[in-house]
């Protein structure tokens, strides 16, 4: 029996083959990573503990104390042991909504009356109004802060 053997080879050599085996790894691993960090966010922290727990432990009253020139004053009390950092107010008129963050702070157990303009965009009042506190954290593991949106203890107030 005779073999021919064929001298004639075509296709790719292992050590390239092994080479584009790995680049293509790395390359869906980078894509994996980066889809995956979006699902990943930074935690923030007040007291050591998630945020969304002292959100939870907020205690506060807002009411419209009265309106000059167009400009709603509204006095915010603080009855709770947490500092609130800032406020985010969404005017609701019909099926239109503006957010604005308004940038003054209570102190727990302290009160504040602040002027805010809470007029639509087309320069009408908002039928109502939700106030939303923020509060001020430390991102796990940074030396940096983070304000935090407590969206689930926001107050309603109708006109």
């Amino acid at each position: 029996m005779k073999c021919d053997v064929v001298n004639n080879k075509k296709g790719v050599s292992p050590v390239i083959a092994s080479v584009f085996l790995i680049l293509m790894v790395f390359i869906l691993a980078s894509l994996i990573f980066l889809w995956a960090r979006g699902f990943i966010s930074e935690q923030v922290e007040k007291f050591g503990n998630p945020v969304e727990g002292s959100c939870k432990t907020l205690q506060f009253d807002v009411e419209k104390t009265g309106n000059v020139e167009g400009v709603d004053v509204l006095e915010v009390v603080n009855r709770g042991n947490v500092d609130i950092y800032n406020f985010e107010v969404k005017a609701v008129k019909g099926g239109n909504s503006r957010s604005r963050i308004f940038k003054f702070s209570v102190d727990a157990g302290e009160s504040v009356k602040e002027s805010l303009d809470l007029r639509m965009d087309d320069g009408s009042d908002p039928e109502k109004i939700i106030v939303y506190p923020a509060l001020l954290g430390s991102i796990k593991g940074k030396d940096s802060n983070r304000v935090f949106t407590c969206l689930e203890q926001g107050i309603t107030l109708e006109f």
